[in-house]
């Protein structure tokens, strides 16, 4: 307890680490060793140094999570994935509510990036058409996506 009080400087941690030496030991083949003393404080040594890993480990997460947050970037979590798939499934189906050639000139125009005087030309129709249509998808979309909402 003493070895460990030196080096962690705080009591219950201390405790807690005696205990788990003392359980490694029972769980050992001590019987055979030369110097039980020497091993119990080599059991002691690995402790500490498992536990400056795992603090090392602990402390660059929670870095890496302090730059995330200072760069707006939120973590993924369980919820905000099952909205975001949520969101995506009402798109999806509005998008399928859309007539045919809506959606196509739509699909065409926003995934594609085909240019508005492209898809006139393939469809046979004005540009004002292409924005009609645009415009169509646009609101069904954002009806869709606000019914959850």
């Amino acid at each position: 307890m003493a070895f460990f009080l030196r080096r962690v400087r705080d009591h219950a941690e201390a405790e807690d680490l005696t205990q788990e030496v003392f359980a490694r030991l029972t769980a050992s083949e001590m019987a055979g060793t030369k110097d039980p003393e020497a091993y119990m404080f080599r059991v002691a040594g690995n402790l500490l140094a498992d536990r400056g890993r795992r603090a090392k480990v602990r402390a660059t997460y929670n870095r890496g999570l302090a730059v995330t947050e200072d760069i707006g970037v939120e973590t993924l979590d369980p919820e905000r994935f099952l909205a975001g798939k949520e969101a995506i499934d009402r798109i999806e189906a509005a998008l399928c509510d859309l007539p045919e050639r809506t959606r196509a000139i739509f699909l065409l125009f926003r995934l594609e990036g085909v240019r508005r005087r492209e898809i006139a030309w393939h469809y046979g129709i004005s540009e004002s058409a292409v924005d009609k249509h645009l415009t169509k998808a646009m609101r069904r979309i954002m009806d869709g996506a606000g019914e959850m909402s």
